[in-house]
């Protein structure tokens, strides 16, 4: 998980160059969770997403950036299954996810595979502003995925983690 979270700090320094397009969470990923020993399903999308934003305190600064953020966001859906042991999912469970990611909207921005561990970025451009992110992190007995759908500002994004099952990028 480290490395996701190294990852997904990455991606504050690239630019995004595609076309807008939405991603959604295919059915053999959401069947994960019967086999996972502990799942994570987060699911906001407009309204309700619109709502969750009105619990965030508008006089701490933080939270005021990341209501700022969500107030023009589509969607934050995030997926993590913890399994009791290797071998309960395989890289094939995420093709369809993948599928998705090659399209023209969307550019891989990070790639990364070290023992056992494989963590993969994407990003779109809307409008030439970063449209959304994809976060796909599988190690010998967890995956995570998290999709930001959405305007996103770059120099903001940080204040989401910790927030709505985002995780926190470690800040220096």
């Amino acid at each position: 998980m480290k490395k996701m979270f190294l990852a997904a700090a990455c991606i504050l320094l690239v630019p995004a160059a595609t076309l807008a397009q939405t991603l959604t969470i295919p059915e053999r990923i959401e069947s994960l969770s019967a086999k996972a020993k502990e799942s994570v399903n987060i699911t906001l999308d407009g309204p309700l997403l619109q709502l969750a934003g009105q619990f965030l305190n508008s006089s701490d600064g933080d939270e005021r950036a990341a209501k700022e953020i969500i107030s023009k966001l589509r969607g934050i859906h995030v997926r993590h299954f913890e399994f009791a042991r290797e071998g309960e999912f395989t890289d094939a469970d995420l093709d369809a996810i993948r599928a998705q990611l090659r399209s023209p909207a969307w550019t891989r921005v990070v790639d990364s595979r070290d023992d056992g561990e494989h963590t993969q970025i994407f990003v779109k451009q809307e409008n030439s502003v970063l449209g959304g992110v994809a976060i796909l992190s599988a190690e010998r007995t967890e995956l995570s995925i998290v999709t930001i759908d959405g305007p996103i500002d770059l120099k903001q994004l940080s204040t989401l983690g910790g927030k709505f099952g985002i995780p926190s990028i470690p800040q220096k």
